[in-house]
């Protein structure tokens, strides 16, 4: 269920440096939610860099192809019932690989973690709370 996706100004950044930070940002997101599982359960997964054109991205009322800082964003889900200190870990851990990966100035990066209920998540068809049921007992524990 884990799933991240970037939004970027597009050429802005070296497609090496998005590459670095997905498999970066699916490393962490695996571990941070995940820290006791070995081996963490990677195939679950998904980052995504989504390339927003530099005359279609305002920073402050302001085009960054006019000039404006291409000040990236990121969204996450996680499913209901994690504790906020890991989801606020989350946002924060997401922060650091922008700025590590991309150089950014680190105040102008935006994020959000967003809880969703298990049982409008689905994996395979089939809602996140019967698919992960033994997890999420395991957790609410």
């Amino acid at each position: 269920m884990p799933i991240v996706q970037f939004h970027l100004v597009a050429d802005q950044y070296p497609e090496e440096a998005v590459a670095a930070l997905l498999e970066a940002a699916s490393l962490f997101y695996v571990q941070a939610l995940y820290p006791t599982v070995s081996p963490p359960p990677l195939e679950r997964v998904r980052a995504f860099a989504t390339s927003v054109p530099a005359h279609r991205w305002a920073t402050g009322g302001r085009l960054v192809s006019d000039g404006a800082a291409p000040a990236p964003w990121f969204a996450c889900i996680a499913l209901e019932g994690r504790p906020t200190e890991q989801l606020q870990a989350l946002a924060a851990g997401f922060t650091d690989l922008v700025e590590r990966h991309l150089g950014c100035d680190r105040s102008l990066i935006r994020g959000t973690v967003m809880p969703v209920a298990p049982a409008l998540w689905s994996i395979g068809g089939v809602p996140a709370s019967e698919a992960r049921a033994s997890e999420a007992s395991l957790r609410a524990g």
